[in-house]
């Protein structure tokens, strides 16, 4: 294999950690007054781990495209990636329910319920991390296109909407019995995985800052 491929893949790869990055910016302060803090940290720390993965996985393939490194799946990486999606997905999808908002009654439970998503991703086997991972993340559009819905902002809704057949898109092609050894392979997944991120940023920018902006221009 030519490794100026992987290296020419490593660098786009880098788009989606950095669109995720974003994205989670974006959400950060949103999230944080809406939802309790025993929800709210550990959505965040589990998105940090995904960040923290997602960093690796470009930075594994660039290394392989300039020698440093012997090809291999960077599995561990997807692993870190993906735990701190079903992490984050779950925990943001519960959090912004109503009841469990901070304008709701005190709910005790929180930290013991997050503790039990915790352990329940730790119980996962590795062939399976990367399809649970991208429940993880399908869970995060879910909330988001939930809130959009509850805000009326539609444009929100209907770029998460892509976001989410991107997610699914990616998730079953790898899991098709394509050759994951392939830089082809990897070039499909990746363009697929940049458009779907970069939805997200543009749902975000939609969901919590576009309409804010024209009704704050308008008061």
């Amino acid at each position: 294999m030519d490794i100026n491929e992987w290296f020419a893949l490593g660098l786009l790869d880098y788009l989606n950690p950095i669109c995720y990055t974003i994205f989670t910016i974006i959400g950060f302060r949103y999230f944080r007054k809406m939802m309790k803090p025993g929800f709210f940290y550990v959505y965040f720390v589990g998105a940090i781990i995904s960040l923290i993965g997602g960093f690796f996985i470009p930075t594994i393939k660039t290394l392989i495209g300039l020698g440093v490194m012997e090809w291999g799946l960077p599995v561990s990486k997807v692993i870190i990636a993906n735990t701190g999606f079903l992490i984050s997905g779950p925990t943001l999808f519960i959090g912004t329910l109503k009841k469990n908002r901070v304008d709701a009654p005190q709910n005790n439970n929180v930290q013991l319920n997050s503790v039990g998503l915790l352990a329940a991703n730790l119980a996962f086997l590795n062939n399976f991390i990367v399809g649970f991972g991208a429940l993880g993340m399908i869970m995060i559009y879910v909330t988001c296109a939930k809130l959009a819905i509850e805000r009326k902002r539609y444009y929100a809704a209907a770029t998460l909407a892509i976001s989410l057949f991107g997610t699914l898109f990616e998730s079953f092609y790898s899991n098709s019995g394509a050759d994951l050894n392939s830089p082809a392979v990897h070039l499909v997944i990746e363009v697929g995985a940049v458009i779907t991120h970069l939805m997200l940023v543009v749902s975000a920018y939609l969901l919590f800052i576009y309409k804010d902006k024209k009704e704050a221009a308008k008061a």
